[in-house]
Parts: C-alpha cells; structure tokens; sequence
C-alpha cells in the first residue's frame, strides 16, 4: 500500500494533528531553508529536498547551509547548482553550547566575575583555561585553580565565539562557479529522526449499510530542527540503507 498526504511538518516531538495550516497562519520563524520537500517514509528515515537562490560569484567559493537536520546522513548529500561543481563538503555539527564554549577555549584567556554574596561587589580575575576533563583547570597568575561550585556566584566571560562553534546545524560546501549570478541550488539528503504512523476508526451505519472511515496521522520530528511550509510526503515503505534517490523497496 502506497499514499501521499500534503501536510505542513512543524517542529515537535509528536504532532497528533496532521492538517495543512490556514492561509492566514502567522508565518514562522526566519530560516536559511528554501522551498522545501520531505518525504517520510515509515522505518525512521526521511528524503529532504531544499531548493534555495544563492547569489554565487565566480570561481571557487564556500556557501554554508545552515538548518538541515541535525540527524543528517552525511554521505547522501547531493548538491546541484547550474554552472558550479562541488568540490568539498562538511558537516558542522559542533553546537555551541555552555560546554562546547569552554572546551573550545583551552589555552584561551576568559574573565571570572565573583559577586560577594553580602556586599554585591563584583570582582574579576583573568584567567587561562588548561583543561576541561572533568572539570576546569585554571591558570590565574602565578596559581592553578579548579572551577567548581562552591555556593558562590561565579560568571565566565568569554572574549569571542571559536569559528568551529555553530549556533545550528549547518552544511558547508565548497564550490567551483562558472559564472557569477544568482541561481537556485537544490540540496537533498536522508535524514534519520523523521518517522510517521496512522490510525484509523471505522463507524458502520447498520441501517445505511456503510462504513465510515478515519485516519489520522502522527509524525515525529526528533531531527533538532524545524521544516516549516514543507510539502511533505508519507509513504509506506522503506528505503535501502545505501539508497540515494529514495526509492522503496
């Protein structure tokens, strides 16, 4: 059995209403997406197809592709560009986070804020950061220090945010234009964390002699990002692990 359902796939863990919005739905948050397509199918596995206008100049140049999936498969992606050959591409899935943050910054100079609990007075302290396995290992002057919670009011400042560090998932490619000029760049890929199920009720009218039928449908979204306005296709069916194009088997 095979059938597609146009639905709008929203950011949740489980969805128990599939129905398309309203024309006069509130538009949803910016994001980098385009015109998006995903199809889902039911073994926890879905097909994404993005199709965003970049500006390309010509020559080589790296695009960042920020909002896919943060359960990417990376050796799916497929990127077509008209007049560009893609020469490298990178999944940066290293988020930054409070940890992340400190992990980043050994061997960096941060700023400890201590407030006296009785007074208010803030101090501050700069500090070099040795370690991070376990806990933070600190040089502040001529002393080695551990940064622990010891019931006083401690902030770390931070001089600036790594490079590797990324606010969202992002893809970075590196491509070879032919020419300069806007053109739509269409990116595709599997994806794990996207899966559907369907229930369905069936009321039987013994008088009229039918049968009345429901279904409903329930997608789970546990990629850690949101695809909104997608046109989004269910299918019954599973793809093969080593299946680029998605079809079912």
């Amino acid at each position: 059995m095979r059938f597609a359902l146009m639905i709008g796939l929203l950011s949740a863990a489980s969805i128990a209403e599939a129905q398309p919005p309203a024309s006069n739905s509130p538009p949803g948050p910016t994001t980098a997406q385009g015109d998006l397509s995903v199809t889902i199918y039911n073994n926890n596995i879905a097909l994404v197809q993005d199709v965003r206008r970049l500006d390309l100049p010509a020559g080589r140049t790296r695009q960042s592709f920020a909002d896919v999936s943060a359960a990417i498969r990376p050796e799916t992606v497929g990127l077509a560009a008209p007049d560009a050959s893609v020469i490298e591409q990178n999944f940066d899935y290293d988020l930054l986070s409070p940890t992340s943050l400190m992990q980043k910054s050994v061997g960096d100079m941060i700023t400890l804020i201590r407030t006296a609990p009785m007074t208010g007075v803030e101090t501050r302290e700069r500090a070099k950061v040795l370690a991070v396995n376990g806990g933070v290992v600190l040089q502040i002057g001529d002393r080695i220090e551990v940064l622990r919670d010891d019931g006083l009011p401690v902030r770390v400042v931070f001089d600036h945010v790594p490079e590797s560090l990324r606010a969202r998932p992002t893809l970075s490619v590196a491509l070879d234009s032919r020419r300069a000029g806007q053109r739509p760049v269409t990116l595709s890929y599997l994806s794990n964390g996207l899966a559907w199920n369907a229930d369905y009720v069936a009321l039987f009218d013994e008088k009229a002699g039918t049968i009345d039928v429901q279904g409903w449908v329930t997608l789970r979204n546990s990629t850690g990002t949101s695809f909104y306005n997608a046109k989004t296709i269910l299918v019954a069916g599973e793809v093969g692990s080593n299946d680029k194009a998605g079809e079912v088997s």
